[in-house]
This record gives C-alpha cells, structure tokens and sequence, in this order.
C-alpha cells in the first residue's frame, strides 16, 4: 500500500513539473547507467553554451562532417580507428559534449570516455540529425 501510494505520489508530482514547464515537450534530460547525460536538443544547446572552452566531438565518419555538423565542432570519426588516440587532445576535468547522426555511435562514444575517465559527458538525444531539425 505504501509502495503505490509513494510511485503515485511521484508520478503526480513529476507531471506537475511536466505541465509547468514551458518546453516540457522538448526537455528530455536522462542519466544513463554508465553515468553520463543523453539531453535533448534544447537542453543540449543551453549546457553547451553555459560552459566556456566547451570540448564538442561529433563522432560521425569526415564525410558526414563535411555535410555539416555543429559550430566548432571536432570529427573524431568513431569508425576509424583513431578515436582512443584523439582523446588524448581532450581534457579530461572538462565536460565533452558528444553527438554522432542519431545517437547509437555517440552513446558507445560516451561509454568509451567514461572509460577513459572523462568525469563529464554530455550526449545529444537524436544527435545531428535532431539538431538540424531545430538549426536548419
């Protein structure tokens, strides 16, 4: 009795924050169970501007990136077998913001930087291709 009266006292009060939210519809923020954050597209974009010298990967092979990709973005191709060196040009006391296509390759990105003892990841829900839905 105690148990469902506490999942609805939370499920209630987590809707209230829901519909009180302007973009309640866009913010996804979720802690993954490696510990690093998958953030929707909007909350990304904040995060990203919120820190100063922001180390921004896109993971996506060079001719994905040349199509396009996020300002001052670096390509550390995921698929290449270069990706473990790269990380060595990034520090790790600073958070690195991650994102590939669609969010498969980012997220065995960021698993791979939390292995490497990177304390901060940040991951982009849908990746490019759901920021190129908000930036065209």
């Amino acid at each position: 009795m105690k148990k469902t009266f506490l999942i609805s006292f939370v499920t209630i009060l987590y809707l209230a924050s829901c519909n009180s939210s302007k973009h309640s519809d866009t913010i996804e923020t979720k802690a993954t169970e490696n510990g690093f954050l998958l953030l929707s597209t909007n909350e990304f974009e904040v995060k990203l501007n919120s820190e100063s010298n922001s180390q921004l990967i896109d993971v996506r092979t060079a001719s994905e990136f040349d199509l396009g990709s996020i300002e001052n973005a670096k390509n550390f191709d995921i698929l290449d077998g270069t990706f473990q060196n790269q990380l060595s040009t990034l520090d790790k006391s600073k958070t690195v913001f991650v994102f590939c296509a669609k969010g498969g390759r980012s997220n065995k990105a960021s698993n791979l930087l939390q292995q490497a003892g990177f304390n901060s990841v940040i991951d982009l829900k849908g990746g490019y291709t759901a920021w190129s839905k908000v930036h065209p």
